[in-house]
Formats: structure tokens, sequence, C-alpha cells
């Protein structure tokens, strides 16, 4: 198991990180600069912290108060570092890459051939990273990483500059390697289908601090504040004001709207953020009668813009706000192409939708600036 609790004085912030990662795949995800490679730096020992600790399988990579401080050397840590240029050297062969951490061993090149073959990386020994495809220099790198037999291995974007059918190879052998070895891997991505793909748990950085860390479903269906939500993708953030509350539900005046959520603890008067995805914003037909689901919240917007995928289609919508200060707000709604086809709508077109009760969500609240 490792476990991090340190911190580092970047340009713009201080990291400040604490979390462990057992026998599973922690995605650590967050926009760019957040300190998610920097964070990996420590880790591996190619940077230092400034203070805290790093321990691995009960060992002590480094620790330090600030005045006194030791540390392993990176080369003795046992971690696998996948980088997302690769990384392999240039004027070395497959083969030489592969059994670099493995110099003078005895057994290097019989784990190197097995490495090989399990990398489908078979007749390519003697080839240079020049001569290969991307994924197939990804696959090298993750072999040299392999090859140490590491406690831990840490995948810095790897994926990100390889096409679908051959990320997709990839990440199936990092879920198999990691089930077969029991690997503890912590795994950088900007792609929120990579982390669910790979991931048992995500923890979401923002500015060198953890803003929620748990299992990737209950991240993603219940972030704990509007900047996980930013951060995960969560559409059609909204802010309002309770009018009331009971154990029927809330009211919210959302620019003038009225709008009925399910019951939540909150007062009268408080202001709220909230949000309903995109499948729960439901474009209703004027022929035909209302289902009981979509009574309720009901808007009138103008289509703006569609973007097709496959069989579904997502509709950007405006939506004009009743109260004086406002104008108009975007919402999103996600439908299946057959149910966009008969509303025959098109840019510019009026639509009434319905915004899903039990589909509103509440954040949870802010108060003295923490988030509970």
């Amino acid at each position: 198991m490792l476990e991090v609790d340190i911190e580092k004085q970047l340009e713009d912030f201080a990291l400040r990180v604490a979390f462990q990662v057992e026998r599973e795949v922690l995605v650590l995800f967050g926009p760019s600069g957040a300190g998610k490679s920097v964070t990996f730096s420590c880790i591996a020992g190619l940077a230092r912290p400034d203070k805290g600790l790093i321990r691995l399988d009960g060992r002590v990579l480094f620790e330090s108060d600030g005045r006194h401080r030791r540390e392993v050397p990176l080369h003795q840590r046992r971690i696998g570092y996948v980088f997302q240029n690769y990384a392999l050297f240039p004027h070395m062969t497959v083969a030489q890459n592969l059994t670099y951490g493995k110099r003078g061993r005895r057994d290097a090149r019989t784990r190197m051939q097995a490495m090989l073959a399990r990398l489908h990386l078979d007749g390519l020994a003697d080839r240079f990273p020049h001569q290969l495809s991307g994924g197939q220099q990804q696959r090298v790198a993750l072999g040299r990483a392999l090859m140490i037999e590491p406690a831990l291995l840490l995948l810095d974007e790897p994926f990100a500059a390889l096409d679908g059918a051959v990320r997709e190879s990839l990440q199936a052998d990092v879920a198999d390697l990691q089930r077969e070895l029991g690997l503890s891997i912590g795994y950088i991505t900007h792609n929120l289908m990579d982390a669910f793909v790979l991931g048992d748990r995500l923890a979401v950085i923002q500015a060198g601090r953890l803003q929620q860390v748990g299992p990737i479903q209950e991240v993603f269906q219940h972030p704990n504040s509007r900047t996980v939500a930013e951060i995960t993708g969560v559409r059609n953030l909204l802010e309002g004001n309770v009018r009331s509350a009971s154990a029927e539900g809330l009211v919210i005046d959302w620019r003038g709207h009225t709008i009925l959520a399910p019951p939540a603890p909150r007062t009268p008067g408080e202001n709220v953020t909230f949000y309903v995805r995109p499948e729960d914003v439901k474009l209703l037909y004027p022929d035909r009668p209302l289902a009981p689901a979509v009574q309720h919240n009901r808007l009138t917007g103008q289509v703006l813009r569609v973007m097709p995928a496959g069989a579904w289609v997502t509709v950007r919508l405006g939506v004009t706000a009743l109260s004086s200060s406002d104008t108009e707000v975007t919402l999103e709604s996600h439908l299946p192409m057959r149910a966009y086809r008969d509303l025959g709508l098109e840019v510019g077109a009026t639509v009434a939708l319905s915004l899903r009760r039990d589909g509103i969500t509440l954040l949870p609240s802010e108060r003295g600036g923490m988030r509970w």
C-alpha cells in the first residue's frame, strides 16, 4: 500500500495532498496544472517535497518535518513510471530498453522474453524506438516499468497520444496486469472515459488540493462541491434560492422559474447549487399527453445547437430567465436520435421541456469555507 501526505510550494500554489493507494487503480483527475504530475514525481523521487511522508508497503521512501529529512533514492524505490511521451532510450533496441533496469541480472534475458510475449511485442526485440508505432512504443515503456517488479506503478497520461483501438487494447492489458500481479497503480488522465475503464477510485485535484476521493461511480454521481462537479464534467449546473422546504420536497426559485426538487435538508431563503443531467432534461412532444415524471418544472427553450453522436443526440437549448437581471441560460438535453427525429426540431426552433423532478440533485452546502 502507498501512503502519501506531502506539501510542496510551487510557483502558483502550495501542493498539499494526502491519500492512499491499495491493490487497486487510483485515478488522479483534474485540469492541467493542478499538481498531478508533480505529485507523481514526488512519489517516484524525481522531485522532493518540502515536508511530509511517503511510505510504500510500510517502507519509508521520504520523510521530513521541514528541518530533518530522510529519503530513498529513486532507483531504490521499486516504483515503475510510464510517461505520456514514452521516454524510451532512442539509441537502444527494444530488448535493451526492457532490460535497462535489470542490467547485470542473470534472469534479465529470460524475463525480457516473457515480457515481449506478454505485451504482444514478439519479433520486435532488435528494433529501435523510431521503428515502432506509438502503441508499440508505449508497450515497451510499460514493459520496462514492469521489468523491475515494482511495488507501485505510476501511469502519467500513458494513452493520451494513442488512437481508440490501440488505447482500448493497452487499457485491457493494464487491467489484466493489475489483477494478475496485484499491483498498486496510480493513474493520471484528463479523459473521464479512461478513468471509468481502468479506475477503482477517483481523486479529484484542483490547484494542489484534493477536492474529493472515493469510488469512481460515487464521486461521479455525488460530487461534493461545485468544483468537483465542474471538473468531472457535470452539465446543467444551476443556482437558485429555496422558497420552501417540506417532506414532500423543495421549491426553488431559479432565475424566476419555479423548480420542484426532491426533499433535502435545506431552509427557506438558502442559496443552493443543483444540477440536472442532460438525460433528465426532457423535450416534450406537443401532441402527446404528459407522463407524471415530466409534469413539473416545465420550461420553454430555443434550440441553439444540435450535436449528433451515433444513436444519440445532444441538444443545446437557450432558456430565457424570468428575473429582470438575467437573460438567457444554456441547458443541454441528451436523447435518442429517433426521439429527436420524431420531434422534428431544427436550430432556432422553440421547444417545450421539463427538468425531471427526481433527476434534480443538490450539491452539499458550503459553510464557512468548508464543504460538507
